[in-house]
């Protein structure tokens, strides 16, 4: 049987490696890999799941999945909603909390978001071919021509050197800033049941999106999953092209919509319901640019250049709807509630130009197509806590069962591209003064995929986010300030190579909330 070029025994024959870690990866890549012969036969050698990062993959609906909380007091507060009262921001995120209003209120907020974004590529020698991994982290440049005229020298003893300058690390920093929400609503009273009614305009998602990767190979020999490379022959050699690939996606989804709570005073028993119309818009941009061709051999491989560039520019258009049903019970010192939203699709028109250039030969054409996202049942459940008059505390488990998303590509064919993932989220807020509170709290987040390489696998991604803000109210306007810190980790794990991802992201957000006195109950 053939040797894996690039299988997790390569790694093993360093010296830094442990023998005991070697036991353990190797009944680990036994396991992995008998697994993956019964479900995945049927699948190309070279296939990629849809859920991982990995070498990027085209743009489809990313960013989606990032939707933005409306109000600045929730988000200080880790993002709770039961047990913040008097917040017509909450509108969209749990309609029932709309019955707490005792006036008309008009709502105006937005966001400044601040992202870095890195990645950092680590290579190990590879078995047979230990000059890939110089070439990959582009060090070649430190390695000296060997003497052709010696005696014994072969082609093989060539050093392959890149034909560019292009590193295997990259950095990007970005600042945006955007209106958050604007919101009106109003309680009417009759007997003993309340109602509350509004109207408003928000932010639903951040579409802003960035990914790269400066060494890709195609077919990815450098993958475990679904089946690690074989070993090539002098005599049927394996030809791998290597690429930079990056994508990138400015743009943002609005939501204009109604909501209507009420509340049956007898019980403290209050439901919502709130719809939104989806609508927005994002600039596209994917670039592939040649590297060169790797022909790998039995213990050597030769690199030549591939001057190709395929440039993607375009945008996208997104529309659906999203109905929000919530209900919360209030006691003097807990309260308990829930917010559920319903199955919903949203449809991605794209409309994209794709320039070719192929040493010297320029070539550009158009695609357009209709894609869907079907996004099942989804929500939260909370409870508050209110000990004393002036501290609240509140906790929330929020269940996304992502891993029940239906995309539908261009040619109807159905996939589930991402993960699921079910968080925390916990928030306090203490009133110092009758006018001044002072919030706190955290909130745990996952993205819709996993590491490349994942030793538990279906794993998404998951991170924190911790936010601290403060609320004042001065002559009925309440104003609402937040600052939220998120630090995104996580490696994807090659045969022989580590991709180091990180993104950091800082958020201002400021709210103020106007109050009409004469209108208050």
């Amino acid at each position: 049987m053939k040797n894996s070029i690039f299988n997790l025994s390569d790694i093993c024959q360093n010296s830094y490696a442990k023998p005991r870690r070697c036991k353990n990866y190797a009944k680990l890549f036994l396991s992995v890999t008998f697994a993956t012969l019964r479900l995945c036969v049927p699948l190309l050698l070279f296939s990629q799941p849809l859920f991982a990062q990995g070498y990027g993959g085209p743009l489809t609906f990313q960013g989606l999945d990032r939707t933005v909380l409306h109000s600045a007091g929730s988000s200080a507060m880790g993002g709770i909603s039961v047990g913040i009262r008097g917040d017509v921001g909450l509108m969209f995120q749990n309609p029932a909390a709309l019955t707490s209003l005792s006036g008309l209120q008009i709502s105006a907020g937005g966001t400044h978001l601040s992202t870095d974004v890195e990645q950092e590529q680590n290579y190990a020698p590879v078995r047979y071919y230990p000059n890939l991994s110089v070439l990959l982290e582009n060090l070649t440049a430190q390695i000296p021509d060997p003497d052709s005229t010696r005696l014994g020298f072969t082609p093989q003893d060539s050093v392959q050197r890149a034909f560019d300058t292009i590193g295997p690390n990259w950095s990007r920093s970005s600042n945006r800033g955007a209106p958050q929400q604007a919101t009106l609503a109003t309680p009417l009273t009759s007997g003993s049941f309340k109602i509350v009614a509004g109207v408003g305009v928000v932010e639903y998602a951040n579409l802003d999106h960035y990914y790269q990767n400066n060494n890709v190979l195609s077919p990815t020999i450098l993958s475990q999953r679904p089946l690690p490379t074989l070993r090539p022959s002098d005599g049927d050699p394996l030809h791998v092209e290597w690429s930079q690939a990056l994508r990138s996606r400015d743009g943002a989804i609005q939501g204009y919509g109604i909501a209507v709570a009420g509340k049956i005073e007898k019980y403290n028993l209050s439901i919502g319901l709130s719809g939104l119309i989806l609508q927005g818009s994002s600039d596209d941009f994917e670039q592939q640019t040649g590297r060169g061709r790797l022909t790998f051999y039995s213990n050597a491989f030769r690199a030549e250049s591939l001057p190709r560039t395929i440039t993607k520019t375009g945008t996208s258009d997104f529309r659906g709807e999203e109905l929000t049903l919530s209900s919360i019970l209030s006691g003097r010192y807990l309260s308990i509630g829930f917010a559920m939203k319903l199955p919903m699709t949203i449809t991605r028109k794209y409309n994209i130009q794709v320039a070719t250039d192929s040493a010297g030969t320029s070539a550009i054409s158009t695609m357009q197509g209709e894609e869907q996202l079907k996004l099942p049942w989804r929500g939260t459940v909370g409870l508050a806590l209110t000990p004393r008059e002036k501290l609240t505390f509140g906790f929330e488990y929020e269940f996304r069962p992502y891993d029940s998303v239906k995309f539908v590509d261009v040619q109807g064919n159905e996939s589930s591209p991402w993960l699921s993932a079910s968080v925390f989220r916990i928030g306090g807020e203490y009133r110092l003064t009758p006018w001044l509170a002072l919030r706190g709290g955290m909130r745990g987040s996952a993205e819709v995929f996993q590491a490349e390489g994942n030793y538990i696998d279906g794993e998404p991604v998951t991170y924190t986010v911790y936010s601290a803000g403060v609320g004042v109210l001065i002559s009925g306007f309440h104003v609402n300030a937040t600052y939220e810190n998120t630090s995104t980790k996580y490696q994807d794990v090659w045969a022989s190579a580590i991709s180091k991802n990180s993104e950091k992201r800082h958020v201002l957000a400021a709210q103020i909330i106007y109050e009409l006195p004469w209108l208050s109950q």
